[in-house]
């Protein structure tokens, strides 16, 4: 295997250690958390240790998912300089799968809601794993290039490592070096990858890399001067408040219709439409792409259901910022609608569809927000659903239950 060019060792060692010997003690931002808060699953917690149902039950089958999950993983290679992605799979590495990520975020909410610091460090580790990764080339190819699969498992698998690295903010064992240390990975490997999906990719990949870029900047908020450097399509840097501002953006843009926005769409139509079909995903399947609904359950509806979840995640982040741009947006004519994308799969006059059991997490949090009684009805006749989630929506039905809330 080819090794870790020296001069990039040496410089990144070096920022390390000036950046970490100037750095002050960060504020705790723990307060607001990525998709939940520290205090939303100390209320959880009480009320399983209460016995109230579905907390109570919510939480023993997480549990028993997380633990699953670590033993698992006790047999994984530890990950370490150049990463080459096999078959051009989502679950290569195993560290950025769906599984991967699920377990990372999950040890964090678990140290949360046991106490027990196993699960901290189980996820600081695999974090810390990250950090002397680089290049997420395809195997096939003798270097890395833009639209290589290692750019999704970054911006799918990799954007909970965030959730959690926030989640651990406020135990004694993720030191401000560990931080720094991931920082500055995030800010030299990850971000210039996803930033191009974010910018190029119209598709679910798009959605991902919007949410994983903006992500990405609001967790090197800490520092201000910082250069985020974009390599593809166009060559610039911005701040990391740039860069937030920026990507929130490009993601609303990438639910329009106009001829600005198709980025690389296929398909002569793109965005969400006004009766929430989303062309872009569709056309992976055999219904149309300009229909009414969805005629099948094949891999056209299962994309839209992904871009959805992926979309959900972004705008519930940002909602927790105090910006519901993502989750109320809707243009004149009534495209690009969040709310819309998902009536047209559940809600559909013609034909309706449940969401997977995995997917069905994001409408946790999607209903939260709307209280529209569409979305109730369906996850009462679809759900519960698994306990984990996708992607990128994990854990909805553990830290969104539809319960001991007005309907």
């Amino acid at each position: 295997m080819p090794q870790r060019p020296f001069k990039y060792f040496w410089f990144s060692q070096i920022t390390i250690l000036l950046l970490f010997g100037s750095l002050s003690m960060a504020q705790n931002r723990g307060a607001i958390g990525v998709l939940v808060s520290a205090a939303e699953l100390a209320e959880i917690k009480d009320k399983a240790r209460k016995g109230i149902a579905p907390y109570h039950q919510n939480l023993e089958e997480f549990l028993y998912f997380t633990d699953s999950l670590m033993h698992v993983a006790s047999q994984w290679q530890e990950l370490s300089g150049e990463v080459i992605v096999h078959g051009r799979s989502s679950s290569d590495p195993i560290q950025l799968s769906s599984t991967g990520a699920k377990l990372v975020y999950g040890t964090a909410l678990a140290w949360h809601l046991t106490g027990e610091e196993k699960y901290a460090q189980k996820s600081r580790s695999l974090i810390l794993d990250l950090t002397d990764t680089y290049d997420y080339r395809n195997d096939a190819e003798d270097s890395f290039h833009w639209g290589a699969q290692g750019i999704l498992n970054l911006a799918r698998g990799g954007t909970p490592y965030l959730y959690a690295a926030d989640l651990l903010e406020s135990w004694s064992g993720w030191s401000q070096k560990d931080k720094l240390q991931y920082q500055v990975w995030l800010r030299d490997i990850m971000y210039p990858k996803v930033a191009w999906a974010s910018r190029w990719r119209k598709n679910n990949w798009g959605v991902a890399g919007s949410f994983s870029s903006a992500l990405i900047a609001w967790y090197l908020r800490d520092h201000p001067d910082w250069e985020l450097k974009e390599i593809s399509p166009k060559v610039q840097i911005l701040s990391p408040e740039a860069a937030f501002e920026s990507h929130n953006q490009y993601q609303i843009g990438r639910l329009l219709t106009s001829d600005e926005w198709k980025m690389d769409g296929k398909v002569e139509l793109w965005g969400i439409l006004p009766n929430g079909a989303i062309p872009e995903e569709i056309r992976r399947g055999d219904d149309p792409i300009d229909g009414d609904h969805l005629p099948s359950d094949g891999s056209g509806t299962h994309y839209t259901m992904t871009f959805i979840e992926h979309l959900t995640a972004h705008a519930e982040f940002l909602r927790r910022q105090g910006d519901t741009s993502l989750y109320d947006h809707i243009a004149q004519d009534g495209s690009g609608s969040l709310l819309n994308a998902y009536l047209f799969v559940v809600d559909n006059p013609v034909k309706s569809h449940c969401f997977t059991s995995n997917r069905i997490n994001a409408m946790y949090f999607a209903y939260d927000y709307y209280r529209h009684p569409a979305l109730l009805s369906s996850l009462q006749h679809c759900g519960p659903g698994n306990i984990s989630g996708q992607r990128l929506a994990l854990f909805g039905r553990l830290t969104r239950p539809v319960v001991d809330r007005k309907q």
